[in-house]
Parts: C-alpha cells; sequence; structure tokens
C-alpha cells in the first residue's frame, strides 16, 4: 500500500510540474517554425497551405497549430460554403502525423525555423493556445482575407517589431493574376474561379494570402536586426508528376467551342444553350446578393452569363421584342469585354464570349434578314 501511495504521489508532482500543456513555460530549448506544404491535385489543395509548430523537447511539445480545419458534417455545408458564415477552426496536431498525411498526399513540406527571442515564442505560444479555447477557436473562413496563411501571418505579427514582407515576387500583381498562375495547366478550374470572382480580385495584392508567398515573405522579414528565418529545410520533397492534361486546356476549349458553334445551327442546341447560360447568371447575380464573400460580390459576368439569355427562346414571332431583347444582350456583352480590358478574365472567358456571340448571330439573323426585306 505504501509503494501504490508513493507512486501516485510521484505521479501527481510530475503532473504539477507540468501543469496544463497550454499553460507551460517554454524553455530555453523551444523552436518556433512555419510549415508550407505544397499544393495538391484536389480544388481545396490547389494553393497548398500554411501551418505553424512548436517544439520544445525539455517540456515533450511537438505540435503542429493548423488554422485549416472544417467540418465537412456541418449541416447545409456547401449553402454556407457559398454564403461565406462557414466556420472553420484551429486545432493541433502531432508534428510527425501531420507530415506523414501529406507525404502520403504527396505534397511537399518545407520547415522554416524562425530566429525569435524567448519572449516572442513563450508569446506566440500563448496565443496559440489562447486561439484553441472554444469562444476563439472558430472563424468565418474567407478566400484571401481571412484563411489558413492569413491567420499564421496575424500570430506573427503580433510579436514581431514589423510585420512580414508582403511585396515579394509573384505577390505584388492583382489577386485574380497571382491565384491565376496556379491554375496553367487547369483551365477549367481556372475557368470556374475566374466567373465566380468578381471586382475585388482585381485589385493589386496587399495581403500575403498564399503560403509560398508568405514562405518568401518570411525569407526577407528582419526581426530587428537579425533575419527572421534562421534556418530552412526541407521536411519531405514532393515527387514531380505531371499536372498536364490534354482536355484540361486552353486549347481543348477552344476546339470545343468551335464545335458547339457548329451545333448550334440547330435551333434546339441554340435554346438549351440560352437556357443554360441563362440559368448560371441567375446563379451568378443571386449569390451577389446572397453571399457575404466579398471576392464574389460586383460581378460583371452577369454581362456575359445573362439571365435575360433564358427568355430568348420564348420569344418567337415578336420580333420587335426579341429585337429589343438581343440589342440589350449584346449592349451588356460590350460592356462587360470594357469593364474587364485589364483584366485577366477576359482572355480566360474568350472562348465562351465568342461561343455566346455566334449563337446570338444565329438566333437573330432571321430578325435581321427580315429587317433588310421590309426595307
Amino acid at each position: 500500500m505504501k509503494k501504490i501511495v508513493a507512486l501516485l504521489f510521484a505521479v501527481l508532482l510530475v503532473q504539477l510540474s507540468y501543469g496544463n500543456p497550454t499553460e507551460r513555460i517554454l524553455s530555453n530549448k523551444a523552436r518556433i517554425s512555419v510549415l508550407t506544404c505544397g499544393t495538391g491535385k484536389e480544388l481545396y489543395a490547389l494553393f497548398g497551405h500554411t501551418a505553424i509548430r512548436v517544439y520544445d523537447p525539455a517540456q515533450g511539445i511537438d505540435r503542429v497549430y493548423n488554422y485549416g480545419l472544417f467540418d465537412f458534417r456541418t449541416p447545409n455545408f456547401y449553402g454556407k460554403f457559398v454564403k461565406g458564415d462557414l466556420l472553420y477552426f484551429v486545432d493541433y496536431d502531432d508534428y510527425e502525423r501531420f507530415v506523414m498525411n501529406y507525404a502520403y498526399d504527396n505534397r511537399s513540406v518545407v520547415e522554416q525555423e524562425l530566429n525569435l527571442s524567448h519572449t516572442q515564442k513563450q508569446k506566440v505560444w500563448n496565443n496559440l493556445n489562447q486561439s484553441l479555447k472554444e469562444e476563439n477557436r472558430y472563424y468565418i473562413y474567407k478566400f484571401i482575407d481571412q484563411n489558413c496563411t492569413t491567420k499564421v501571418v496575424d500570430v506573427l505579427n503580433d510579436v514581431l517589431p514589423t510585420p512580414v514582407e508582403i511585396s515579394v515576387e509573384g505577390n505584388t500583381a492583382t489577386y485574380r493574376t497571382i491565384l491565376n498562375t496556379y491554375l496553367k495547366d487547369r483551365y477549367f478550374e481556372m475557368l470556374g474561379i475566374n466567373l465566380i470572382f468578381g471586382n475585388k480580385v482585381d485589385h493589386p495584392s496587399n495581403l500575403l494570402f498564399l503560403p509560398d508567398k508568405f514562405q518568401l515573405g518570411l525569407t526577407q522579414t528582419k526581426n530587428g536586426n537579425l533575419p527572421l528565418v534562421q534556418d530552412e529545410i526541407t521536411v519531405f520533397q514532393a515527387e514531380q508528376t505531371e499536372n498536364y492534361v490534354w482536355w484540361n486546356t486552353y486549347w481543348f476549349a477552344s476546339l470545343l467551342v468551335l464545335f458547339l458553334m457548329g451545333l448550334a445551327v440547330n435551333n434546339v442546341v441554340r435554346s438549351v444553350y440560352f437556357i443554360l447560360f441563362g440559368l448560371l447568371g441567375c446563379f451568378f447575380f443571386l449569390v451577389g446578393f446572397y453571399s457575404l464573400h466579398g471576392e464574389l460580390l460586383w460581378n460583371n459576368v452577369v454581362f456575359l452569363c445573362n439571365p435575360l439569355l433564358i427568355l430568348i427562346p420564348f420569344v418567337k414571332n415578336l420580333n420587335k421584342i426579341k429585337s429589343i431583347l438581343g440589342i440589350i444582350v449584346v449592349i451588356l456583352l460590350i460592356l462587360y469585354i470594357v469593364l474587364n480590358l485589364y483584366s485577366e478574365k477576359l482572355i480566360i472567358t474568350l472562348p465562351l464570349y465568342l461561343l455566346t456571340l455566334v449563337t446570338l448571330f444565329l438566333e437573330f439573323k432571321p430578325v435581321l434578314q427580315n429587317r433588310v426585306k421590309n426595307k
């Protein structure tokens, strides 16, 4: 019995000495590092990932704090995601397990150990653990303003004398241009993203919102007179894979459009095209009012995917009404060009633009011919 009591007393002393893991004082051996994870094939992994590691062998701590977590079981998950009130949250994982998961997905992991004072490390540690509390751990995800990278940027900027450098290579163009560089070999994903994003992403970037740009920013930042990055190592190097797929290219999309132009001589094909394209326009129009994502607002794509296109197949013999409808659609198409003259969006959506023009011409050709005859 004495041995059991002594053992329990010893365990109690160990627990008191260590205390709550989130309340520990880091030792002088503690290290803080940023983990930058490479891109993946899935849509959610196209832009990479950022996490922050706290390692203190003296305290038995090796945690990776991850701000990019969400629950697929959330009721109305996709509706909340589109609306912009889907809650993401922060949690931590074991370092080795974290790296193994990314290695399994063949995604590189680069670790940058930060040159922080002990006071700065302790503050980062405290802030990370504060964010784990139930009232703090959830946040509303935003594509640009609030994501897994910007949250880590905020954590570090809170302890640094000067913010992490923003003006790094590849982060000085518009948000749209920056995002498109990740989608060069995936045209249809690029098309979808450029269609749904509105005016905001055509503004010059003033944030570190992507993992690899944040990685570059860290290397160009100083903590006082010292470089912020003390050491950088590649924990896992992904194997090179061929991302090019012949059918997911701009040129294949252009050939597909030429094929559809040929089919558009058929009245039924044109009607289906106008209805589908008009419905797509209704979606973008409604999302502009429904969504809380600033990136989806003021989207002039409704001048291309015009909701008025739905009406065209149902206006048959009323030439005057149909002519007015056609004129309005064409004017809005011209306005679409004017508004996107300096945006990559115009080039990316050009195949759809030309397909719409040709389909409209074929639809209104009899009306034009009838007018010429009447004159």
